[in-house]
């Protein structure tokens, strides 16, 4: 097996002529060790795969991974969506549910005759996105931040790539942001760039920091909007009252599923940090200053986490995969934030099969 850096960009790995069907053991030990270390494994040529296959691959890379991240049945927040009229047009292979297809246009698919996109109105549209709230970008980790831990990895197949053209994304006013996006690709930031770019004043603040997450996130932040770099969530009211001096400190939440982590987190086998909140999930921060704990308020909380994740960002720091029918790449999910690009035609389709487990293991931060 060969594992060679991914041309130009600023993190990842490619194994060319890999067959994730007939992994063997040392093959799937040393992918897991590049995850650790690269945070992103392209596997290309994949094509073959059954739906079965792609969840023993991911299972053989990550067999401790508790429940399915985007179970329809049980995740309270994709059990919300169904209830909404399932408006992204995400759906679970009946026999597999493992396996989660989303993208856009009709199919028929393994036992799926359904709408990919359903009639979510960013989804189509020459301008606008594919993340929740609209906008450009949503950087996000995955996971359902309630209940459940997120996973350590995230794998996604792409069956079916758009066959429109790219567009030049712009996430500021600045012209050094301009990033092209192939028609339906993905974006990765590493949240180990972020922590390696702070000053040393701020990364010790953000080593003793906490972020409590709101109950049923998702549900909490269904309606608002994002920063056009898609690192802070907008609510109108609450920035109102930050600016006038009167936004509340946050608090403990009274919620036993309400999750509380760490805002760097420590990867076990590599200690290297990263710095891994989820903006569109989180409540407030909770730092230790002079052995006192303080709370912040949630629009303070945001617009600080988003100056600490936009260094990593800029350009040359961000790998945008541009998918190919067969392209198997599975990520570090606990160093790595990622985020859909958007701007699909009307007539473009895109069909991706996603896999991702929950964790029973919270997310640690390790001081030296």
């Amino acid at each position: 097996m060969q594992l060679q850096p991914i041309d130009n960009a600023p993190f990842g790995v490619i194994a060319p002529g890999f067959d994730c069907a007939s992994a063997d053991f040392e093959s799937i030990k040393e992918i897991r060790s590049a995850l650790h270390r690269d945070q992103i494994v392209v596997l290309p040529g994949q094509a073959h795969l059954t739906p079965q296959q792609e969840v023993a691959f991911y299972r053989l890379i990550y067999p401790g991974g508790s429940t399915v991240w985007r179970d329809q049945t049980h995740n309270p927040w994709e059990r919300y969506k169904v209830e909404q009229g399932n408006k992204a047009g995400t759906y679970q292979i009946p026999k597999v549910p493992g396996v989660l297809v989303l993208g856009k246009g009709d199919i028929d698919h393994h036992g799926l005759k359904v709408t990919l996109g359903g009639d979510r109105a960013a989804y189509g549209e020459e301008e606008g996105s594919q993340v929740l709230g609209g906008g450009v970008l949503q950087w996000h980790i995955d996971g359902a931040f309630y209940e459940h831990a997120p996973g350590h990895y995230t794998q996604m197949r792409c069956i079916e790539a758009p066959a429109g053209k790219g567009h030049w994304l712009t996430s500021t006013d600045e012209e050094q942001s301009r990033l092209w996006c192939p028609a339906g690709s993905t974006a990765f930031a590493s949240g180990r760039i972020a922590y390696d770019l702070m000053p040393s004043d701020v990364r010790q603040r953000c080593l003793h920091t906490q972020v409590h997450y709101l109950p049923r996130p998702f549900e909490a932040t269904y309606g608002l909007g994002n920063s056009n770099n898609g690192l802070r969530v907008v609510d109108p009211e609450a920035e109102a009252r930050f600016k006038k001096g009167s936004e509340p400190p946050g608090t403990v939440f009274n919620d036993p599923m309400a999750q509380i982590y760490p805002l760097v987190w420590t990867c076990p086998a590599t200690k290297f940090q990263a710095l891994m909140p989820q903006p569109r999930c989180l409540a407030c921060l909770e730092t230790e200053t002079d052995s006192e704990s303080v709370f912040l308020g949630i629009t303070e909380s945001r617009h600080l986490v988003e100056s600490w994740m936009h260094p990593a960002i800029a350009t040359e720091s961000v790998y945008v995969h541009a998918w190919q029918p067969g392209d198997l790449v599975i990520w570090h999910n606990r160093s790595v934030w990622h985020s859909a690009t958007g701007e699909l035609a009307r007539d473009d389709r895109r069909v991706m099969h996603l896999t991702a487990y929950n964790s029973s293991e919270v997310p640690v931060c390790m001081i030296n």
